[in-house]
């Protein structure tokens, strides 16, 4: 995820593996019961190594925005070594406020998961206007069989966060949505942990659309094979678990495909929303373990 302008966009792995990068089956177990998660080959879900980009600009604005512009660029990352999985990020975004300052942001997101979903490292560094505005690296650790665990920050130092039963990471709970997508459901929520602010763990509601078939065939350009596949339009809603507000910190709308490959993000911030589209996009070789 990235910081601009008091907000925070996410990743990812899905997101945040983002969403993107990196953002899980319980389909026999968790899904029910949300105690259980298996590696994402034991889930049947197979994520693909990829390198992207993303186009960004201004989606919409409702009345009294602060925000009246706003473009840049993604450039995502995920890759697989043998014991875990390698996400990397990095927005730029130039906004423009209603009193006509504009404001450039660089923002960088690196973050290493254990494939058995239990160890998670994280790197943030976002710049402003060309000076550092913030910077966070730690790493965090969950029990076996769905137990409790705790974030530690190393920048800040002592900063820490307790992770409840059943929290995940980035790319877990990508595995997780791909894998209640393709069981059918609707709807699954999760506490996830993905170091990229200081207001720890998140609770994420996510709404899970029907199933977009593939298409007939797959078209000739680079990178066409990886969005080819059957997909789902799903809407995130993410609430930090220190607020007592009713309402999201933001939501992110994505199309997520069977591989983990996201695309169409609309970032809703409520007075204004950000879209981000897929410009290119190619797959990464696999290691040989």
């Amino acid at each position: 995820m990235f910081q601009s302008a008091g907000h925070r966009f996410p990743l990812s792995s899905w997101l945040r593996g983002a969403l993107l990068p990196g953002l899980l089956v319980l389909a026999a177990f968790g899904i029910a019961g949300g105690a259980l998660s298996l590696p994402a080959e034991a889930a049947g879900v197979q994520l693909v190594p990829h390198r992207a980009v993303y186009s960004m600009k201004l989606g919409s604005l409702r009345s009294g925005s602060s925000t009246v512009d706003a473009r840049g660029a993604m450039y995502v990352e995920w890759s697989e070594a043998c014991d875990g999985w390698t996400v990397t990020q990095r927005v730029k975004l130039a906004l423009t406020t209603a009193q006509g300052d504009d404001l450039e942001t660089d923002s960088n997101y690196s973050s290493w998961e254990a494939k058995d979903g239990r160890s998670y490292r994280f790197t943030v560094r976002n710049m402003r206007d060309g000076r550092l505005a913030e910077e966070l690296r730690g790493e965090a650790n969950l029990a076996a069989n769905a137990g409790a665990g705790e974030a530690l920050f190393t920048t800040p130092v002592g900063t820490r966060f307790a992770l409840p039963k059943a929290a995940v990471f980035p790319t877990e709970h990508t595995v997780q949505l791909i894998a209640a997508a393709q069981g059918g459901e609707n709807h699954l929520s999760r506490v996830i942990f993905d170091g990229a602010s200081l207001d720890g763990p998140l609770e994420v509601n996510a709404i899970i659309g029907a199933p977009i078939k593939a298409p007939a065939a797959v078209a000739a350009d680079a990178g066409a094979e990886l969005t080819s596949g059957p997909s789902w339009r799903v809407r995130l809603a993410f609430f930090p678990l220190s607020s007592q507000s009713p309402e999201p910190d933001y939501e992110v709308g994505v199309r997520l495909f069977e591989n983990g490959v996201a695309d169409n993000f609309l970032l809703d911030y409520g007075d204004f929303s950000v879209a981000a589209s897929l410009e290119k996009i190619e797959a990464l070789p696999r290691p040989r373990c």
